[in-house]
């Protein structure tokens, strides 16, 4: 996993043609490189289970860019330390992915022998009851099992963990979405040759710069709008003991946020 991330920040960063004249490949896959050692396996496991391990790798990397002291103003390097921040965490989704896919094989055949191991664990559990004893764990133990399909309960009473999958579906919205372009050479600016043009999507009545109707006002050329977005998936993690689920809020199995129905409602059903 080391060397996996530390090739894909390397590669995303320095595709980046103005990051790539800051700071070399090498020193990028150094930095990173020093980090992910300075970890122990278990710390490096636990932070890249969460968004822990992305945000830290794009700290270090940022305050090496702004250490090398870049001739550019400060909007167009936050322009730009905004890209390193997405390379950064694309870098590491990739290098997490690219090992799990490498090793999918080996995850099988572990999880195959957790589970062969668990199940002859409660089954040698059920044998030591007898008679009407026996049948009521049986019969209790299929419906655990039935509850929760990827459950591995261990008898009596013990839970290890459980492999659970979650679907979901995502709606939403951006209140604004600003895209700089930091090569922009339309706009002159004295000193630095130009100014980065943004582009803002937003909701908001967008006029004629100077042309008016007929009244003397602005001429209304149309609506901006706010960029609205839908998509579905589904989500596995291993989940350990405890009196309440992963992600477990209200206890239902069909979970919903504050303003999930709202604004399905709003957007008519679908997007």
């Amino acid at each position: 996993m080391r060397d996996q991330i530390t090739d894909e920040i390397a590669s995303e960063v320095s595709s980046n043609p103005v990051v790539s004249g800051w700071v070399k490949k090498d020193r990028v896959r150094a930095v990173t490189a020093g980090y992910l050692n300075s970890l122990s396996n278990e710390e490096l496991i636990e932070k890249s289970t969460t968004d822990q391990l992305a945000a830290e790798l794009a700290t270090v990397i940022i305050t090496e860019i702004r250490n090398s002291n870049p001739s550019v103003g400060p909007d167009e390097l936050e322009a730009v330390l905004n890209r390193v921040d997405t390379d950064v965490r694309m870098g590491v989704a990739n290098g997490i992915c690219s090992v799990t896919v490498s090793k999918g094989e080996t995850l099988d055949i572990f999880f195959g022998k957790i589970d062969g191991e668990l199940k002859n664990l409660s089954n040698e559990t059920v044998d030591r009851y007898s008679g009407e004893v026996a049948g009521k764990v049986t019969k209790r133990l299929k419906r655990t099992m039935a509850a929760v399909p990827c459950g591995l309960p261990v008898m009596p009473p013990h839970w290890i963990f459980t492999v659970n999958v979650w679907t979901y579906e995502i709606i939403g919205r951006y209140k604004e979405f600003t895209v700089t372009d930091s090569d922009n050479e339309v706009i002159p600016k004295p000193y630095f040759g130009y100014k980065g043009q943004k582009y803002v999507r937003d909701k908001s009545v967008i006029f004629h710069p100077f042309r008016k109707d007929n009244n003397g006002t602005a001429l209304r050329l149309g609506t901006n709008t706010m960029i609205n977005f839908q998509f579905s998936g589904y989500a596995t993690t291993i989940v350990g003991p405890g009196p309440k689920g992963v992600g477990d809020k209200t206890g239902g199995g069909d979970e919903k946020s504050e303003d999930f129905e709202s604004l399905l409602k709003e957007l008519g059903g679908t997007i």
